[in-house]
């Protein structure tokens, strides 16, 4: 086993009862990188690893159960009496700087220098979608999805070989298959229960049969199942998949461990 995965938040939209919203720490050996920090992540984040101690955060798209416990994670840095010993690396898509600047704004006049809010906190940078991003022993490629806002799904692949594939938010599979192909662990968001009349190509959602397809087409060896809300059936998310995947199946919740 090459990497760690622990799920810290895998809620749609907005928390659940004991759970944030989109959060994955990925450890090898002693890197940690944390993908998303949606809100009510770091509560979870907590409970797994010194939070002082991660490597570099990438962000997927800038709805805020994707990145808003940035934060929170940049008051505790400040202020919590672990002291940081350096600026953490936050990797941004395109825009994120002008959009990380837009959120630093709304605290200005609290005694928070809104044009340098993160600056003691985070290392703020963009990554190219269409470049590899060497992460120590990880590379991450990047590939676009359909929602509704610019955001991208991510495979953060080993110097083992062994993969990790995520789809962040997306409504259609079809551009993802590629980046999935062969990933010994696909985190995919089953987020409605049917599309209804919705054309797929203005859809900004999967459900659990679309997540099972893109599995299966990608070939990949386990999925496990995220962005969900807490009052729909698990057993019927992972019902519904399984049409479509016959391989193991796991839902996100939080503190799950999954060895890749």
């Amino acid at each position: 086993m090459s990497m760690r995965v622990t799920v810290l938040g895998g809620a749609a939209a907005w928390p659940n009862a004991g759970q944030g919203c989109s959060a994955y720490l990925v450890q090898s050996g002693a890197q940690s990188i944390l993908i998303d920090c949606g809100s009510g992540a770091v509560q979870e984040l907590r409970k797994h690893v010194d939070y002082t101690a991660i490597d570099a955060i990438l962000i997927s798209h800038f709805h805020s159960d994707h990145v808003l416990d940035l934060v929170a994670y940049r008051y505790g840095l400040l202020y919590g009496v672990r002291q940081k010993s350096r600026q953490i690396p936050v990797w941004l898509p395109p825009g994120g700087l002008e959009r990380m600047r837009m959120l630093g704004d709304a605290f200005d006049g609290q005694g928070e220098r809104y044009d340098t809010f993160w600056d003691a906190a985070f290392d703020l940078r963009e990554y190219d979608p269409e470049s590899p991003l060497e992460l120590g022993s990880i590379t991450m490629t990047f590939a676009p999805t359909q929602h509704f806002i610019e955001c991208y799904a991510m495979r953060l692949e080993h110097s083992t070989g062994r993969v990790v594939a995520y789809s962040a938010d997306t409504g259609a599979i079809e551009g993802l298959v590629e980046l999935f192909t062969g990933a010994d662990l696909g985190i995919i968001e089953a987020t409605l229960e049917a599309h209804g009349e919705t054309p797929l190509e203005w859809r900004g959602h999967l459900t659990p049969e679309d997540a099972g397809r893109l599995a299966a087409l990608a070939r990949v060896d386990r999925l496990v199942l995220t962005h969900l809300w807490q009052e729909r059936s698990e057993d019927a998310v992972v019902a519904g998949a399984r049409t479509e995947f016959d391989r193991d199946i796991r839902i996100a919740t939080p503190g799950l461990i999954l060895r890749v």
